[in-house]
C-alpha cells in the first residue's frame, strides 16, 4: 500500500513526464550540439599530466577514458581510470547542451578530492574547440577553471583545464591527451 508520500511523488512523475509529451519533447533529436558530443563517444587511451602548482613539474600517467552516450544522446558520461603514484583513481563527467541557455554544462567528479565542478561555456565554430568554465570553493579559496577540448583529429583530441585561486595568476594545471582505441 502506497503512503500519501508515496502517491504524491508517483503522481508528480506523472504529470512531469505527460507534460515533457504533451510538449512534444523527442529525446532522438540530432542537432550540430548533441552531435559534437556524440562524436566523442568510444575508448580511449589517455595520457594526463597534472601541475599540482605553477612552475611546478609534471607528473604524467596513463590511463583510459570511456565516452558514452545518455538518454538517446542528449548528454555523454566520461569515466576516466587510472593510478596515479600507484592508487587507483576514477574521475566521471556528464557534459550535455542546454537549449535554453545555449550552454554545453558539464558536471566532473574525482576519488581524488570531495569537490564537485560544475562547468558551463560554448564551442567556438572558428577554433573547433570546447570552452567550458567553473567556479569553485576547495581549501578555503575560491578556484576557477577554465577547460579548453579540441578535437586534433577524428581519432584524437586534448582537453587542457587552466586553473586559478586567490592572488595567484592562471596556469596549466591538468592534459589529457586522447587517442582512440580501434573497434
Amino acid at each position: 500500500m502506497l503512503t500519501l508520500q508515496s502517491r504524491t511523488i508517483v503522481a508528480l512523475c506523472l504529470v512531469a513526464v505527460t507534460s515533457a509529451s504533451s510538449r512534444g519533447f523527442q529525446t532522438a533529436k540530432i542537432d550540430p550540439e548533441h552531435a559534437r558530443l556524440a562524436a566523442m563517444c568510444g575508448t580511449w587511451d589517455v595520457e594526463m599530466t597534472l601541475w599540482p602548482r605553477p612552475g611546478g613539474p609534471g607528473l604524467t600517467v596513463k590511463g583510459t577514458s570511456t565516452i558514452r552516450p545518455l538518454f538517446d544522446g542528449l548528454f555523454v558520461e566520461e569515466k576516466i581510470e587510472g593510478a596515479l603514484n600507484g592508487v587507483p583513481f576514477t574521475t566521471l563527467a556528464w557534459t550535455g547542451y542546454n537549449p535554453a541557455t545555449h550552454q554545453y554544462e558539464a558536471t566532473r567528479l574525482s576519488s581524488t578530492n570531495p569537490v564537485r565542478i560544475a562547468e558551463a561555456g560554448g564551442y567556438d565554430e572558428r577554433t573547433a574547440q570546447f570552452e567550458l568554465k567553473a567556479d569553485y570553493a576547495m581549501a578555503g579559496e575560491t578556484w576557477h577553471q577554465r577547460t579548453v577540448i579540441h578535437a586534433t583529429s577524428a581519432d584524437g583530441m586534448t582537453a587542457t583545464s587552466y586553473l586559478s585561486f586567490g592572488t595567484v595568476p592562471e596556469w596549466k594545471g591538468v592534459e589529457i591527451k586522447y587517442g582512440r582505441r580501434p573497434k
